[in-house]
């Protein structure tokens, strides 16, 4: 009696193995590559678009401040100041001076263009209200708005009140 199992199996005639890929198997690998490398690809391309985008957002915040504390320092125009006896932009006498102000391009206070910043724009609105039961002759509310390169803009308020 045989006891290896093996030797009471029929044989078979042998297929030579497979060796290498198909070309349906190859075709299917690289289009699945290629749908994960555009992916890819688009997700980096979104990545470097908006990479800067803080850097824009932070240098208008910076302006929108610098601005607003330009005009904070400012006396009000019941003060009675005299337009170029205080600090500030030329001829601006009080904070109600820099209503209107369009910055395209900014500019410190004496008119000089601050490199990197041409592409930003700013513009200031100052006007009489009432808050806090002071009355609208007494309160003014100061509001600065800075537009960066990409069209986002940035909006700084304070409301000041005659002391």
């Amino acid at each position: 009696m045989c006891t290896n199992p093996e030797a009471q199996r029929p044989q078979r005639p042998s297929r030579p193995r497979q060796q290498g890929v198909s070309l349906v198997e190859l075709v299917v690998a690289m289009a699945l590559a290629g749908v994960i490398l555009s992916g890819l690809w688009a997700a980096w391309s979104v990545l470097g678009r908006h990479s800067a985008d803080p850097l824009t957002a932070r240098q208008a915040l910076v302006v929108a401040q610098s601005l607003l504390r330009e005009i904070d320092l400012q006396p009000l125009p019941a003060d009675g100041a005299v337009a170029g006896s205080t600090p500030g932009r030329t001829g601006y006498a009080s904070i109600s001076d820099y209503h209107g102000l369009v910055m395209a391009g900014i500019t410190d206070a004496e008119g000089q263009a601050i490199a990197g910043l041409e592409g930003y724009t700013a513009r200031v609105s100052v006007q009489n209200l009432a808050l806090a039961g002071v009355p609208s002759a007494q309160g003014w509310w100061v509001r600065v708005d800075v537009t960066a390169p990409g069209g986002d803009t940035t909006s700084l308020a304070a409301w000041r009140a005659q002391r």
